[in-house]
């Protein structure tokens, strides 16, 4: 499977060159982007998540806060800095507290069942070429009855196995307020 532990050792000159991709990358994003707030990585971050073992990675996020009964758009920009094409990913968008849990299995269980559980893309998932980038979106349907206040949204990028256990690759949280 194309991603899983493709990762290997960069040198500084190839980080240093990703990272300028990556900045590219996240500048279209943020010119794309139609909501209220917009998060990126920043040169120190993107060498951070290089370092580490599982890729493509989340570069950005963009989104817009909403009223009661409202929709939080929500866009989720993934990179693949890998020397191999990436396949089989998807990126599951839900509302709850659960960025600060390390553990994978309990972060992805704390929900807040009062908004939806997205995942994208359909069948047979995200493919990503060595070096690119695309951008998901979401619409998060907020129910009329919820409160006014903020609340944390929540991303997470997998790879899929459709065999066997499939790999984290990343997360992102938002908070969004509805008023």
């Amino acid at each position: 499977m194309a991603g899983k532990g493709a990762q290997k050792k960069l040198s500084a000159n190839a980080i240093k060159e990703q990272v300028q991709r990556i900045q590219k990358a996240i500048q279209q994003q943020k010119r794309e982007n139609k909501g209220e707030h917009f998060t990126s990585l920043t040169p120190e971050e993107i060498e951070k998540k290089l370092k580490r073992v599982n890729s493509p990675i989340i570069v950005s996020q963009g989104w817009n806060s909403t009223t009661p009964g409202g929709t939080i758009n929500y866009n989720l920009g993934i990179f693949n800095p890998d020397p191999v094409q990436a396949i089989w990913m998807f990126a599951h968008v839900w509302v709850g507290s659960g960025n600060i849990d390390p553990v994978v299995g309990t972060f992805l269980l704390n929900v807040d069942t009062r908004f939806p559980r997205l995942t994208q893309p359909a069948f047979d998932g995200l493919t990503l070429a060595p070096g690119a980038s695309t951008t998901l979106s979401y619409s998060l349907t907020v129910a009329s009855t919820v409160e006014k206040t903020n609340y944390i949204g929540n991303s997470c990028l997998m790879q899929f196995n459709w065999h066997d256990v499939g790999t984290y690759l990343d997360r992102g949280v938002f908070v969004f307020a509805v008023s």
